[in-house]
């Protein structure tokens, strides 16, 4: 069932990059949620981002998808449980499909995160692109600072985070801050940086800045807002994961 709605979403994605592209008299400017699904979250975020969240009625209870979108269109969509664990996640640019390979050594766990104030993990992604099929061996932690804002209205929890995973050259390191919210049950982007095996560095900023729900003017825009400009294409994949958690 689920690799029938993968399928469904994909293309309905795809769609909606084309709503988006630029268009004499086209007006469109709602991103289509999937047949089934319902949005419930649009989120509005540094570096020229948007994304919207739903939830399908054949997933697991607690699963939801999200899609993400620059000023070109939808790029990335990715489908996580009730733990952010990183179930599935499509570059909708490649066509490069990453899935969870199942069990976990040591799986994510946000109710971990919330109660204790630290979760470590270690995972592995099968990565299937033109090329072929290749693993990703991740080993990282999410980390509580004890400090809370407040965005939007919304109060958020702030982590600071690391992983990396293992390329042929040396390790690949992802770290920074992001938010959770206990409220929603979700994680959101923050400053980021991406060092590479050759000591080369990639910095962002992924926070969010404004929350849309169903009935605000601008929930399931196409359009982001902030940070919007030439400078803010081909983010580096290691950010993409968790920018577009």
């Amino acid at each position: 069932m689920i690799g029938r709605i993968c399928k469904q979403i994909v293309n309905v994605t795809i769609a909606g990059l084309a709503m988006s592209m630029p268009a004499a008299a086209q007006t469109a400017d709602r991103f289509p949620v999937p047949e089934g699904c319902t949005a419930f979250l649009t989120v509005q975020s540094r570096s020229c981002l948007v994304s919207h969240h739903w939830r399908c009625e054949t997933d697991p209870e607690g699963s939801h998808w999200r899609v993400t979108l620059d000023q070109d269109g939808p790029f990335y969509l990715n489908y996580t449980d009730s733990e952010f664990r990183w179930l599935q996640a499509f570059n909708l640019r490649t066509g490069s499909r990453d899935v969870l390979i199942e069990p976990e050594e040591d799986p994510a766990s946000m109710a971990e995160l919330l109660e204790t104030g630290n979760d470590t993990m270690v995972f592995s992604i099968r990565e299937e692109r033109a090329e072929g099929i290749f693993q990703r061996d991740y080993t990282g932690f999410d980390r509580l600072t004890g400090d809370q804002i407040t965005i939007d209205g919304r109060p958020l929890l702030v982590t600071e985070f690391a992983y990396q995973w293992e390329t042929t050259a040396g390790p690949r390191l992802t770290e920074g801050t992001q938010f959770v919210s206990r409220e929603m049950g979700l994680f959101f982007g923050g400053l980021e940086t991406v060092t590479t095996p050759g000591g080369e560095t990639f910095e962002g900023n992924y926070s969010p800045v404004e929350f849309h729900e169903a009935g605000d003017p601008d929930f399931l825009t196409t359009q982001p807002e902030y940070d919007c400009g030439d400078m803010m294409s081909g983010l580096p994949a290691d950010l993409i994961w968790r920018a577009s958690q």
